[in-house]
């Protein structure tokens, strides 16, 4: 089976063999093995998800998982401290800026005076909504399953498959996909007994 796996850093690769995307490819597993294709990226707003998915040639898998982000990610072209590695396509989240000192760095002082002065969760929010409504129109048809893994993600579920793992890392966060090895493994049980059901 082909299977697409966008979304942010819940989905992207990670160092390590024991992230949910990497089982799901059957590295570590004695089950039946997928032709996966990772093009998730840490860190990234709803609206980097939806332009992953728009420049893949869709019809070309078999089933397509998407990890919804965070509601008050802010895009951003360029982050203010990260420029590589893993989070270097990262959009802004207050948590990320709100202790950071910004004496020699200007971008990251334009950022934090945005959360501080302009930030409006209520127009995120909005902005959030039509980009996951945008995300399943353009799957529409297809064998689609979205995740999220946040509590406030639940208010804007708009999918015919989706996985809800909010309470479930909050009890087994850990260092690979922010889930626990055995976070990792009961998140890639629960995607394949899905994908068979599905497909």
């Amino acid at each position: 089976m082909k299977i697409l796996i966008a979304g942010d850093s819940f989905a992207a690769e990670w160092p390590g063999n024991n992230g949910w995307v990497k089982l799901l490819a059957g590295k570590e597993q004695k089950i039946k093995e997928h032709d996966v294709t990772n093009i998730a990226q840490a860190g990234v707003g709803e609206y980097k998800i939806l332009d992953q998915l728009r420049g893949q040639t869709l019809d070309d898998y078999d089933a397509i998982i998407v990890s919804h982000t965070s509601l008050s990610r802010v895009h951003t072209r360029n982050h203010p401290l990260h420029n590589e590695g893993l989070h270097k396509d990262c959009d802004l989240i207050w948590s990320d800026i709100e202790k950071r000192n910004t004496f020699l760095n200007p971008s990251l002082k334009a950022a934090k005076g945005y959360f501080e002065h302009h930030y409006d969760d209520r127009y995120y929010q909005t902005i959030y909504s039509l980009l996951r409504k945008e995300i399943n129109q353009l799957l529409q048809g297809k064998v689609y399953i979205s995740m999220s893994h946040i509590e406030v993600a639940r208010m804007f579920i708009y999918e015919d498959h989706h996985l809800d793992f909010s309470e479930w890392w909050s009890k087994n966060k850990g260092t690979e996909n922010h889930y626990s090895k055995v976070g990792n493994q009961t998140v890639h049980k629960i995607i394949v007994d899905t994908l068979n059901k599905l497909c």
